[in-house]
C-alpha cells in the first residue's frame, strides 16, 4: 500500500526552509540530498542529516493513509511549495517506481524519490547529562560569545564553542588566540558536577538559523560522549562534538587591571566606527589615550590618513595609550546591551578585561603595537 498524507502549504514550508539548507550540501551519499518524511501514529516528521547535524521537525498533518517513511528531494521539494498559494492543502502520494506526487489545487508534480530505508542515521552514545534553560538564556549565551571563535584553526578545539553546566550555572566560552569572550546564565540546580563539551562552530551557525521559539520556551539539552541534541516539543536538533580538550579560560583573565574606565556604550561605538574608517585595512589598530575623564581614539594608515576623535568617560588613574584591533571592540560593543561598559586595564603590553555585569559577561582583548 502506497503512503499518502495531506497538510497545510504554511505547516510545511517552515520547517523545510530549516530543514534544506544541510540538504543542499554537497553529499557523498545521494539520499543526504532528500528530507525524509517519517509518519508514526498519525503523526509526521522531517529529518535532514549531513552526518554530522541531524535536525527534525514535527508538522500537523491532516490525515494520512498509514506509517510509513519516504526520502523527498529537499530543494526540489522546497522550491514547489513556497511557489504554491499561501493556506492551501498539499497532498503527497508515493508512486510505483519511486515516484512521488505532489498535488495542490490544479497544480501537480511528480519527482523522483529514494529508497528511505537508505537515509542513514547519526550514531549516538548513551547521554550521560541533561540540564533545561529557556530560549531567551541560551540565545543571549551565544550571542554574547560567538564572534571570539576561531575560523580554520590548526588548533580545531578553538574552531567552536565551551558549553559548561556547574550547579546551576551555564557558560559559554569562545577564543580565537586573540581574544576571549566568555558569558553565563542562572538555570536551575542541575546538580551535576562540571560538564563541558565543545560545539561545533558549524553548529552555532545552523542552530542559529533553524532555532525559533518563544523568550520563555523550554529547551532540553542532551550532552553525550561524542554529541548534543537540543529539544523542543516541535523540533529537535543533533550535533557531533568537537573532541579534545578546551584551553583553562580562567588562565588568560587578568589579575592585576585595577585601571578602570567607564564608557557610555553607544557613544563608545559611534566614536570606534569613527575612528576605524581611516584605520589601517590589514590590522585595523586604533589607538587609545587615557587622560583624565577623556577618551582619545586615534587611527592612521599607510596613506598618510588620520582619523581622531574625543568622549567624555569615567576615568581617574594615570594616563596611558594602548592599541587594539579595533573590530575586536566593535564586536563587543555590539553585542552587549547594557548603558555602561567597564573596561579594566594594567598596562599598554598587558590585556584589556572588559565586564558587563547586566550579561554577567567577560572579556579579554589582547592588545597590538602600532
Amino acid at each position: 500500500m502506497m503512503l499518502q498524507f495531506t497538510l497545510s502549504r504554511d505547516a510545511l514550508l517552515k520547517p523545510l526552509q530549516g530543514l534544506v539548507s544541510i540538504a543542499e550540501k554537497k553529499h557523498t551519499i545521494p539520499v543526504l540530498s532528500s528530507v525524509l518524511f517519517i509518519i508514526e501514529e498519525g503523526k509526521l516528521r522531517l529529518k535532514a542529516s549531513d552526518l554530522e547535524t541531524e535536525i527534525v521537525s514535527y508538522v500537523e498533518i491532516e490525515e494520512a493513509s498509514h506509517d510509513a517513511s519516504i526520502a523527498i528531494p529537499a530543494k526540489k521539494l522546497h522550491d514547489i511549495i513556497r511557489n504554491l498559494p499561501e493556506g492551501a492543502s498539499v497532498k503527497i502520494t508515493e508512486e510505483a517506481n519511486d515516484r512521488v506526487l505532489v498535488a495542490c489545487n490544479r497544480s501537480k508534480f511528480t519527482m523522483s524519490i529514494l529508497k528511505a530505508s537508505s537515509f542513514p542515521m547519526m550514531n549516538e552514545d548513551t547521554g550521560r547529562a541533561m540540564f533545561k534553560l529557556s530560549y531567551a538564556q541560551l540565545n543571549s549565551a551565544i550571542k554574547r560569545v560567538k564572534f571570539a571563535m576561531a575560523n580554520n584553526d590548526v588548533r580545531y578545539f578553538l574552531n567552536g564553542m565551551l558549553w559548561e553546566v556547574n550547579n546551576d550555572r551555564f557558560r559559554t566560552v569562545a577564543t580565537d588566540g586573540h581574544r576571549m569572550a566568555s558569558s553565563e546564565v542562572l538555570i536551575e540546580d542541575t546538580f551535576l558536577d562540571a560538564v563541558q563539551i565543545i560545539v561545533p562552530s558549524k553548529a552555532i551557525k545552523e542552530l542559529e538559523r533553524t532555532l525559533s521559539a518563544p523568550e520563555d520556551a523550554e529547551i532540553e539539552v542532551q550532552i553525550g560522549k561524542n554529541y548534543f541534541r537540543i529539544i523542543l516539543p516541535d523540533f529537535q536538533f543533533t550535533s557531533k562534538l568537537i573532541e579534545g580538550r578546551f584551553p583553562d579560560y580562567t588562565r588568560v583573565i587578568p589579575p592585576n587591571n585595577t585601571k578602570l574606565l567607564v564608557a557610555n556604550r553607544v557613544e563608545l561605538k559611534q566614536a570606534l566606527l569613527r575612528t576605524a574608517i581611516l584605520s589601517n585595512e590589514t590590522y585595523r589598530g586604533v589607538r587609545l589615550e587615557l587622560q583624565d575623564n577623556a577618551l582619545l581614539l586615534s587611527a592612521n594608515n599607510p596613506e598618510h590618513e588620520e582619523a581622531q576623535d574625543q568622549m567624555a568617560v569615567k576615568y581617574s588613574d594615570q594616563p596611558m595609550e594602548i592599541g587594539f584591533n579595533v573590530n575586536y571592540l566593535l564586536n563587543i560593543v555590539d553585542v552587549l546591551d547594557s548603558e555602561h561598559i567597564d573596561f579594566y586595564f594594567d598596562s599598554p603590553q598587558m590585556s584589556l578585561l572588559i565586564k558587563d555585569d547586566d550579561s554577567r559577561s567577560t572579556y579579554v582583548v589582547s592588545p597590538i603595537k602600532l
